[in-house]
């Protein structure tokens, strides 16, 4: 790593195939089109920089749309007042920080495009929202703002920017109908699930919690951890580095850290300098032998950030008291939610059950295609060298091509590779907006405590925003494995802690 050469972030473009693709899954247009439609879209942001949480919701929302191929202006005097040179600067190297081609123009200026404020002056935009204690309210142009409840915090201004991406991805992707709500006056809180309250609870010092999975929802956990100023300690599981794809689909990280392919862990550690963070390259079962070893005490809370339901259950397999899991995806990947569970049930196989299908993992497609055994690939993270791929007799000439440029890689992005993940017609990366209103739900749960006298789900779409209906509570599976070995669990429980 020390002989990196990083070029600078003028020479490297921002990659935003993960965005186009699930912008695609939502309209009618197809990526190529639509990334014309949006290099010829403006987006005019205004804010009132003595609203409430004002400079954390601008800094989300100047990033969120930055990861959009836009022209992104931001008007300085658009709001009650004008906005402090040194917030401008700011916000002008994060959004450079992700696209360095197309930078955030600063201008009072005002013509064609989407408008959006941050704050409840403006009677001009088409969406102004502000943060109200953890929660956010968002108006439609013309709609008054009832009076705030309390003073805006971190979780509210990153929840508020999230919303307001929202209503710009809708106009400048022109989402289809049926994939869409109406804009309509939103209050609502992560942590009551109701509108916002006078009384805002505080986050506790976190200790024995653990942070599985440092993508899309993991850095947007990290993001709003952060600016709750966040105390404790916390342990940081992922095997992956951090990818120029990355920069235009995560809450953290820049075209700089994708250049210098710095581990996804390392990347939550820095930004959260509040916190003792113990970092730990792997998967969740390496993270489970790890606790078994003793280097690791067993966590009491496990914050969930994966994409896959074998993922999901080797977090259940921690076996801990409290596991807040957060999720993208759906048809169009604009669905979110939260799942509450505990090892006793419901715990997340409760959740997310095995698969029927007797089709093959990609680990046993991988084994089949390469030779590479599944022990082999098991230990992901481990390079492929060269004396392994002169092994592999039974590669085709293609296949022995593409291998030949992972050498030295990790064997986990050999998949990828070799298109067997990511390339089926239902994958749909998530956009950080989406994956801002999932971490919302899992820190909100977080600050009530993690699950009470029942657990809970909450599921809704992004481009519908939240609703009454979303919430439902959960019981245990009866056949499942947290029930029928509930026993043997609670043993494997006694020996980790006694680790």
């Amino acid at each position: 790593m020390s002989d990196l050469i990083v070029p600078p972030a003028h020479e490297r473009g921002a990659d935003y195939s993960r965005t186009l693709r699930l912008a695609a899954a939502n309209a009618a247009h197809d990526e190529i089109a639509l990334k014309s439609r949006l290099e010829g879209s403006v987006v005019r942001v205004s804010a009132d920089p003595t609203a409430p949480a004002a400079l954390i919701t601008l800094q989300v929302l100047v990033a969120n749309l930055r990861r959009l191929p836009v022209q992104l202006h931001l008007d300085p005097r658009g709001g009650d007042k004008e906005i402090p040179s040194r917030w401008l600067s700011d916000l002008e190297q994060l959004a450079a920080g992700i696209d360095p081609e197309r930078p955030l123009v600063v201008t009072s200026r005002v013509g064609d495009g989407v408008h959006v404020h941050v704050g409840t002056s403006s009677t001009t935009a088409l969406a102004s929202g502000v943060a109200d204690g953890h929660g956010t309210r968002i108006r439609p142009r013309g709609t008054g703002f009832s009076t705030l409840a309390a003073a805006g915090t971190g979780l509210g201004g990153v929840l508020t920017a999230s919303l307001l991406t929202a209503e710009v991805f809708k106009v400048v992707v022109g989402v289809l109908p049926n994939r869409r709500g109406d804009l309509r006056p939103i209050d609502f809180c992560p942590v009551t699930l109701d509108a916002p309250q006078r009384e805002v609870a505080l986050l506790g010092t976190l200790h024995d919690t653990t942070l599985v999975g440092c993508g899309a929802i993991g850095t947007a956990i990290a993001l709003i951890l952060r600016e709750l100023t966040a105390d404790g300690t916390l342990t940081v599981v992922d095997p992956q580095i951090f990818e120029t794809p990355n920069v235009t689909t995560y809450s953290l990280g820049d075209l700089d850290d994708a250049a210098s392919q710095v581990r996804k862990v390392d990347l939550i550690e820095r930004e959260l300098r509040t916190m003792d963070v113990s970092p730990h390259e792997g998967f969740a079962r390496d993270y489970i032998d790890a606790i078994e070893n003793g280097q690791f005490t067993m966590p009491q809370i496990v914050l969930g950030a994966l994409d896959s339901i074998e993922a999901r259950h080797d977090i259940a397999a921690i076996h801990a008291q409290h596991v807040l899991d957060g999720s993208t995806g759906g048809p169009a990947g604009t669905m979110l939610s939260l799942s509450e569970a505990t090892w006793a049930g419901p715990c997340l196989r409760c959740y997310f059950p095995a698969r029927t299908s007797e089709a093959p993992t990609t680990d046993e497609l991988l084994a089949q295609r390469t030779g590479l055994s599944l022990a082999r690939i098991s230990r992901g993270q481990d390079p492929l060298t060269p004396q392994e791929l002169d092994e592999l007799g039974q590669l085709s000439e293609k296949d022995r091509a593409i291998l030949e440029t992972q050498v030295g890689k990790a064997v986990c992005g050999l998949g990828k590779a070799l298109g067997l993940v990511g390339q089926a017609d239902d994958f749909n990366p998530s956009a950080a907006f989406v994956a801002q209103q999932a971490a919302a739900l899992v820190v909100g749960s977080l600050i009530r405590g993690g699950l009470g006298a029942q657990a809970r789900s909450v599921q809704y779409d992004a481009l519908f925003g939240p609703r009454d209906e979303m919430t439902m509570a959960r019981s245990p599976q009866p056949d499942c494995r947290c029930q029928t070995q509930r026993s043997l669990h609670e043993q494997v429980r006694s020996y980790r802690g006694a680790q």
